[in-house]
């Protein structure tokens, strides 16, 4: 695999029951070689290979449903292509590789190939992220400065699992200004460029006062 980095094949193998990621430093062609073998998620940050650990049954239920309302909402509009958390969005100038759990490119996806046969692309104009509290650290601190900082993304969507909360990012028009807004209340209704959804469909089928 062109790399001496001893990465375990199974997610099983490495991430101790309740621990959120690993990081191992590693260089980018170590992280280029183990994407194509792994069984697990993994992201690359700054010289550092990130582990994710497996998802909770509450956070695979939020992606679910946001993957269903985007495709309903966007219906129709063959410009906006949806992608789930196998496609990474690269951000080339930082050499930062992520896999959000939802995403959508308007227009043509602008690919980045890591090697034949896997790539990412590298202009989504919506990310989405489900937020843990143990990854909100990450999510809130340089992975979202990471996202701000790619040209295309207009919106960013972080949603809490463990309560009704998401946080909207929104680019000012023509800047690299963002502006944010928070909704928590299931009767709420989020907007963003064709979309809009209460949280009541974005948490729908969860139950958060057992």
């Amino acid at each position: 695999m062109g790399t001496n980095l001893a990465l375990p094949l199974s997610l099983a193998d490495n991430l101790a029951p309740g621990v959120e990621e690993l990081r191992l430093h590693a260089t980018f062609e170590n992280f280029v070689a183990w994407a194509a073998y792994v069984d697990y998620p993994i992201e690359y940050e700054d010289g550092e290979i990130v582990i994710m650990s497996i998802a909770s049954d509450e956070h695979e239920q939020i992606v679910a449903n946001i993957l269903f309302l985007l495709v309903g909402r966007l219906k129709g509009k063959p410009e906006y292509k949806r992608y789930g958390s196998n496609r990474h969005v690269f951000i080339e100038p930082f050499m930062k590789a992520y896999s959000p759990d939802a995403s959508v490119v308007k227009g043509d996806p602008a690919p980045y190939t890591y090697s034949p046969g896997k790539a990412a692309y590298t202009n989504p104009w919506l990310v989405v992220e489900v937020t843990s509290p143990s990854s909100q650290g990450r999510d809130f601190g340089e992975k979202l400065q990471g996202y701000k900082a790619i040209s295309s993304l207009e919106y960013i969507l972080y949603v809490a699992q463990d309560r009704p909360l998401v946080t909207l990012f929104e680019r000012i028009p023509d800047t690299d200004r963002w502006k944010s807004l928070d909704y928590n209340a299931l009767d709420q209704t989020l907007s963003f460029g064709p979309c809009s959804f209460s949280l009541a469909e974005v948490y729908d089928n969860l139950d958060f006062a057992k």
